[in-house]
């Protein structure tokens, strides 16, 4: 996926590393301290790069790259400079009013999965009121229709697209204390939407559902 994305996007890897993982106690000390010291050594000797982009979905070893990476660069992927599709940090767009009502509901800050379970609780909510029926195929065609639209607090409509049933949305992207931006970025134009320059656009997948 961070191959396709920079092909798609302009960007060059000049490098790709594979982490390996020891299997030490990472939340021991020794494990802690085992770990820090071979990160510096992991990103040693890399070509000249502008950003480390880490894949970690497993959540091994991404969260000790910021801050130790033996070049002085900035960190994002699953460390960093995250993408995610909510933040805790999230207050733009009226978002705050929501934070605040999950926060006195829940006595926590949103998750990314809490906002993806609100989501997608909305969109049923918004398609049995609009059709006055709880039938799925009803609700479906809906969704896949010109017609749906969901409001979700980050300044765009979201849809679903028609050919895969992705949803559109702007992505967030955080460093855990701040959204330093959101995606799509300025400049990046597409002939039906920019949400869609996220994503697998319909040229670019055969995947249709019915």
């Amino acid at each position: 996926m961070l191959a396709r994305s920079s092909n798609e996007f302009g960007a060059k890897i000049v490098q790709e590393r594979v982490f390996e993982d020891t299997g030490g106690a990472r939340r021991t000390d020794s494990g802690i301290v085992q770990i820090q010291r071979q990160i510096p050594v992991f990103t040693q000797s890399a070509p000249d790069y502008d950003v480390l982009v880490a894949a970690d979905e497993s959540d091994v070893f991404a969260g000790y790259l910021p801050y130790r990476t033996w070049d002085a660069r900035p960190v994002a992927g699953s460390a960093g400079l995250v993408p995610k599709s909510w933040d805790a940090a999230h207050d733009q767009w009226g978002a705050n009013q929501l934070q605040n009502r999950f926060m006195t509901m829940f006595r926590r800050r949103m998750t990314t999965l809490d906002g993806q379970a609100w989501v997608a609780a909305r969109m049923i909510g918004e398609a049995v009121s609009r059709k006055q029926s709880a039938d799925p195929k009803i609700m479906m065609e809906f969704f896949k229709s010109p017609d749906f639209a969901l409001a979700a607090f980050k300044g765009r409509r979201l849809t679903l697209r028609d050919w895969n049933l992705q949803l559109r949305q702007p992505i967030l992207l955080a460093d855990g204390r701040v959204i330093a931006a959101v995606s799509p970025q300025e400049g990046f134009l597409h002939q039906v939407s920019e949400l869609d320059t996220l994503g697998y656009d319909r040229p670019e997948t055969r995947c249709r559902l019915k």
